[in-house]
Order: C-alpha cells, then sequence, then structure tokens
C-alpha cells in the first residue's frame, strides 16, 4: 500500500503542527548558528542539523530514542567551538527525518549509518557520540566500521552493557498500553534529577516534556528494533577508543555494575560516573558531561 504525502504523521494537519512546533523549539533551543541538511539514503530522507567550523574535525550526534537531535541543544556549544557538528534524526523517529522502509534489524541502522556518513562526506576519523538508544547505535557502528571512526562515545546507552531492569521495562510497558497517568510516571521516575533542577537545568524538562507529548500525538507508531546487550567477545573486540559515561542514578539498569562489567570485559573503555543525574545527565549535568567528552576526544 502507498504511503501518504504527510507519512510518518497521522495526518497532513499533524504534519504542519509538528514541524512548526519543530522549527520553533530549534529557534528557541539551539544556541548556535546551523544549517539544515537532508540526505537521501535507500532507508529514507536523514535530517541532519550541521553546527561548528566547516574545517573541523566531524563529530555525529546520535539522539536517545522519541528526542530529536534537539535534545543535543545543553551541549552543542561547547562541542560545536572544536568540531563539525552533526545533530541526526534518527530515521525512524521524532523529527523531520522520514522513513521510506522499515528498519526491522540493528544491521539495517548500521547501513543506515554507514549510507548516511558516506554522502555527508564524512569517509574516516568520524568521532561518534549517541545517548540512549542512540548510544546502542554508536557502538553497534564501532564494531561493524572500526576503520571508520576516530572515538566513539556512549551517554547512557540503553541496554549494551546490562539487561534493562525489571521496572524499567514495567513502567515502559505500562506507558505503551494506558498512557495518561502511567506516561507520566515514568516521566517522573526516570527524569527525577531535572524535575528537581527545574529551570536551572540546560534543557528543562517541561521543554524536553513538549518533545514527547508534540512526537506522540502528531506521529504514526512505528516499529523500533529492541536493544541488545554486547557479549564479552563484542567488547573485548571494540578496539575503537571508547569512553562511557552514565549517571549515578540511571534507571535503565544498575550504574555501578555497569561499571564493574566493563571493567572486566573491557578494560580498553574510558569510563565516567556523573553526580547528581541520572537518564537526564546531559541536561542536568550538560557543563560535567561536555567537559568530560571533550576532554576524551581530545586526549
Amino acid at each position: 500500500m502507498k504511503r501518504p504525502a504527510y507519512y510518518p504523521f497521522k495526518s497532513a494537519a499533524a504534519e504542519k503542527e509538528y514541524l512548526s512546533f519543530y522549527q520553533a523549539t530549534a529557534v528557541k533551543l539551539w544556541p548556535v548558528p546551523y544549517v539544515d541538511v537532508m540526505v537521501n539514503t535507500s532507508y529514507g530522507a536523514t535530517y541532519v542539523r550541521v553546527s561548528g567550523p566547516q574545517l573541523a574535525p566531524p563529530l555525529v550526534l546520535l539522539p536517545g530514542i522519541n528526542a530529536s537531535s534537539l535534545m543535543w541543544s545543553p551541549n552543542v556549544g561547547a562541542w560545536s567551538r572544536q568540531y563539525r557538528v552533526y545533530a541526526v534524526d534518527l530515521i525512524n523517529d521524532f523529527g523531520r527525518s522520514r522513513d521510506s522502509r522499515l528498519i526491522w534489524h540493528k544491521t539495517d541502522f548500521v547501513n543506515w549509518l554507514d549510507e548516511l556518513f558516506t554522502k555527508l562526506g564524512l569517509r574516516k576519523n568520524i568521532n561518534l557520540i549517541g545517548m540512549s538508544y542512540g548510544g546502542w547505535l554508536a557502538v553497534l557502528y564501532a564494531l561493524a566500521h572500526q576503520e571508520r571512526l576516530h572515538k566513539v562515545a556512549m551517554l547512557a546507552p540503553g541496554a549494551t552493557v546490562l539487561k534493562m531492569d525489571w521496572q524499567f521495562l514495567r513502567r515502559s510497558v505500562e506507558s505503551a498500553l494506558w498512557g495518561g497517568k502511567y506516561s507520566e510516571t515514568l516521566f517522573n521516575w526516570l527524569f527525577q534529577d531535572g524535575l528537581k533542577k527545574g529551570q536551572d537545568c540546560a534543557l528543562t524538562m517541561d521543554d524536553f516534556g513538549n518533545f514527547l507529548y508534540m512526537g506522540t500525538k502528531c506521529f504514526k507508531k512505528r516499529f523500533f528494533v529492541y536493544l541488545t546487550v554486547l557479549s564479552d567477545n563484542q567488547w573485548s573486540n571494540l578496539q575503537v577508543p571508547a569512553l562511557f559515561v552514565v549517571g549515578e542514578h540511571e534507571k535503565l539498569y544498575n550504574p555501578h555494575k555497569a561499571l564493574q562489567r566493563l571493567k572486566k570485559v573491557a578494560p580498553q573503555v574510558k569510563t565516567c560516573l556523573i553526580p547528581g543525574a541520572g537518564h537526564d545527565l546531559t541536561a542536568v549535568q550538560a557543563e560535567m558531561v561536555n567537559e568530560q567528552v571533550l576532554n576524551f576526544l581530545q586526549a
């Protein structure tokens, strides 16, 4: 069946409403000049927001699920001073990217990213950073195409190191099935540090809540590949210089056990525990995360 012109939105009106919100939010939150780039891939049109000096080393950012490239607004100001930053909207998620074929396996994500990098003119020495779902995608790409990367950083990657905590899975299923108060409960539980910090957050949870609300309101539901945990062998074979950053209050899994496992199976991976933050670490402790990432990239 042919998809309507407004796909992946629910309707033409939903498309107009979301894109208007998206642009207004970008104007409000994105702190540095940027260029809109739309890249046609075999998986669909991929939107990339590009900032920073044209001749600087490339730094690609992959967001968390349902977050879009706008989630990097607390970080791009610091990183784009010395890097050409490519902030990507995932191909089958909220944002301006539009999938034209089903992403049904993790290898599809790897192939999509590889094609995207090539069409952006990024041949090698790519620095790749992913948050949450994007962190999982980043390390999958690193394992498949180590020759193209300079360094890779995983910020609170989903699964990847440990299985998801049962409380997170239960709350996520409740939110998906019944929404309403269950979605609010999940949000408050997952981002409690950001909610406590309030307006002092680099990206307020009100803004992030608006991302989620508008995306859920305007987009059709799409299939998502479930995150996996890397085997001991996969971790030991990761030769690209890598950084793993996690908040001390992370809810997806026990952060201390995650650090313990990496120390055992992948001692070559640099690790960092961020105090006073959970899954909202890039906003709650933006300066600290920015500094850790820059120190790692420049070491």
